[in-house]
């Protein structure tokens, strides 16, 4: 007995993102094809040499690009020797009972460590708010207004809507939902190319929301998978 109470004491809630096969490249130096060999194996080749940087690969029907067209050969050409390390939760910050139980310090790291992940231009946080049981905006960060800095979300909001039923916001393609989301970064320096939203629960409760926008092409869903373990790690630290 326990140990299935400690198994539930450390429990963090399954992704809400459908897992997805890891991606498979074909390589090729004009003459040669290999594969399909996996993404990590594929930087251990450029590193070691073994891929010049003059060949080209493609994803699983898909068409041929340039190496640098994979982003973590991109990566690892504008930054050669250096690894980022992941966030730990266990930090000084995340560590102190204090700091933690300071709403607006840890929804604003929160934040700033998910825009990071992502590469996101902008990020909203929305938290619930004990007292009055409403999601309300509790970190904004990025070229935006904060007018929605201290306010709650309404209850007819579709975004929220979405997040209830436990489903992320994506786009584009954009419809009225995905809409919804892109309108509270009108305002932002780049425009909206792409924004996301993930839900966080705590048991069956919404406790926390987190939106992102950036220019440019849609979020890779890896890190967005990212930003949302680092949000629930850090969800569930707060409630133990």
């Amino acid at each position: 007995m326990p140990e299935i109470s400690l198994m539930q004491q450390n429990h963090v809630a399954d992704s809400v993102f459908p897992v997805k096969p890891p991606p498979l490249w074909y390589v090729t130096n004009g003459e040669i094809k290999v594969g399909p060999v996996l993404t990590p194996l594929l930087i251990r080749g450029v590193e070691h040499g073994r891929v010049p940087d003059y060949c080209q690969v493609s994803p699983q029907r898909g068409d041929w690009r340039a190496l640098s067209g994979v982003r973590e050969i991109a990566a690892l050409y504008s930054k050669p020797g250096v690894t980022v390390a992941q966030p730990d939760w266990r930090s000084d910050w995340m560590g102190t009972p204090r700091q933690i139980r300071d709403e607006e310090q840890f929804s604003h790291t929160l934040t700033r460590l998910a825009l990071a992940a992502t590469d996101a231009e902008c990020a909203m946080f929305h938290f619930r708010r004990r007292p009055t049981q409403s999601l309300v905006t509790r970190s904004v960060v990025g070229p935006i207004s904060s007018e929605r800095l201290g306010r709650p979300l309404p209850v007819h909001d579709l975004v929220l809507r979405a997040a209830l039923q436990g489903r992320p916001v994506l786009g584009p393609p954009y419809g009225p939902t995905e809409d919804a989301l892109a309108i509270r970064f009108a305002g932002s320096e780049g425009g909206v190319g792409a924004a996301a939203m993930i839900p966080f629960f705590v048991g069956e409760k919404l406790m926390a929301m987190l939106e992102l926008s950036r220019p440019g092409h849609a979020f890779r869903r890896t890190d967005l998978q990212t930003a949302e373990r680092l949000v629930q790690r850090a969800l569930w630290l707060r409630s133990n």
